[in-house]
């Protein structure tokens, strides 16, 4: 494991609230009690808490469900700093020397959209002064089970801030939900960040029922976001045209798309 912890490493597929270790949990569990007295006597956190294992056989629907107490602790600018802030320290830590984070800017009690998006930019810029071993940048995300809307919205934020951050936001992510709405709904606004010059990463193939491969294909993603059930002539069309796959082992064990591992689609 020390061999593997030294190896100078790449990280291009970690969702901000995906990416939280228990110990953040516990600390933003702690600034959240100082920030919210409600909070403190509603929810508990037990060392276990949030963590997936193979064992519960969790469907991808439980599992996206996993992420709502994430978001319940990153709904204030200062929880959301922290987390953003320990998320890099702690990818610096097992030597990851570039890393894309990504994360859909939320409405809440708390903030706007816009300065969700800002605390997480200007928390990634104060971490890279501090972190310069690891390089940080963004794909803020389009959720689909929000609604285009939503998804409108955030493109538009997005295109806003990207001359003050043109040196942190590289592309965007449609991520979210995959069985709740269709990805022609999103086509348009997508094609609105690629036309500003972003590169996409497409959340594809995660489930064994995804009929949207090819038209994300002729759409002109530049990366799929894990793939796990891209077969046969779509496979050859992505091999042939060099287009990678964000291979996310771990995640497609743990919700249950895949039983084992070799049975991935990276085999």
């Amino acid at each position: 494991m020390d061999f593997f912890q030294k190896v100078p490493k790449i990280e291009l597929h970690a969702h901000l609230n995906g990416s939280l270790s228990n110990e953040t949990l516990k600390g933003l569990k702690r600034l959240k009690n100082e920030l919210d007295s409600a909070y403190a006597s509603t929810t508990d956190l037990g060392d276990d808490f949030y963590k997936i294992t193979g064992g519960q056989n969790l469907t991808l629907k439980e599992c996206f469900q996993k992420f709502t107490y994430a978001h319940q602790l990153t709904d204030h600018p200062k929880t959301l700093a922290y987390a953003t802030k320990a998320i890099i320290r702690e990818f610096a830590e097992d030597n990851v020397i570039y890393l894309e984070l990504r994360t859909t800017p939320k409405s809440t009690a708390n903030m706007t959209k816009r300065q969700y998006l800002t605390t997480v930019l200007e928390a990634i810029r104060q971490a890279s002064e501090e972190l310069p071993s690891i390089v940080v940048k963004l794909l803020p995300s389009i959720d689909r089970s929000k609604g285009v809307i939503e998804a409108e919205e955030n493109v538009a934020l997005v295109l806003e801030l990207l001359p003050a951050f043109s040196d942190i936001i590289v592309g965007m992510d449609l991520s979210g939900a995959p069985y709740k709405t269709k990805f022609s709904d999103y086509a348009t606004v997508m094609k609105r960040a690629q036309a500003a010059g972003l590169r996409m990463a497409l959340h594809c193939g995660e489930f064994d029922d995804d009929g949207e491969v090819q038209e994300m294909f002729e759409f002109g993603t530049d990366r799929i976001g894990h793939g796990t059930f891209i077969r046969g002539d779509n496979l050859q069309f992505a091999k042939d045209r060099r287009i990678p796959f964000e291979c996310c082992l771990t995640s497609n064990v743990k919700c249950s798309t895949v039983r084992i591992v070799r049975r991935a689609s990276l085999w």
